[in-house]
């Protein structure tokens, strides 16, 4: 049996409680820098902010320490915001489970996912160029549909929605 890497295992812990501080961070103060970090309301792509901001910071860490490759720790940070966005309609519109249980099963699923992938994704440092366009532009989705989100389901507050309207799903 492997040994357990606790560096690794010390980072996601850190991930996953950044994280889920994030959650209440603009709920606490709220300002215009703290709206681009943390979600500004219970949508699903707010949430990807959750998975975002720590899997960088942790990306940037680890690669800088030698631990991970920078090509498949960016390809594990599309890779685990894609499946946050795609697992959260899901749960939350399609299936209808969006429990507060569930949605923190499926976060700590996806932080951990985006900590397990970096160790076998097989992508050549050639990549990197392309991969850190891809995370650039996703930065700059965040900080866009921050300010002006569009109007569509996935990113519609879901605490609001028997409220004030129903959600296409």
């Amino acid at each position: 049996m492997k040994k357990l890497d606790k560096p690794l295992l010390a980072s996601y812990l850190i991930a996953v409680a950044l994280g889920c501080g994030l959650h209440f961070l603009f709920s606490l103060w709220p300002s215009i820098l703290t709206e681009f970090i943390a979600p500004v309301n219970e949508s699903v792509w707010e949430h990807i902010k959750l998975v975002f901001w720590p899997l960088l910071l942790s990306g940037a860490l680890l690669t800088k320490a030698g631990r991970w490759q920078t090509a498949p720790w960016l390809l594990s940070l599309l890779i685990s915001c894609g499946l946050l966005l795609a697992a959260g309609w899901y749960l939350n519109c399609v299936a209808g489970a969006g429990s507060l249980g569930s949605n923190l099963a499926l976060y700590f699923i996806v932080i951990g996912v985006g900590f397990f992938l970096p160790a076998v994704l097989p992508v050549g440092e050639r990549w990197s160029g392309l991969l850190t366009g891809a995370a650039i532009l996703l930065t700059g989705l965040i900080v866009c549909w921050t300010m002006q989100p569009p109007d569509a389901a996935l990113f519609r507050d879901m605490s609001l929605a028997d409220a004030l309207y129903q959600l296409p799903c």
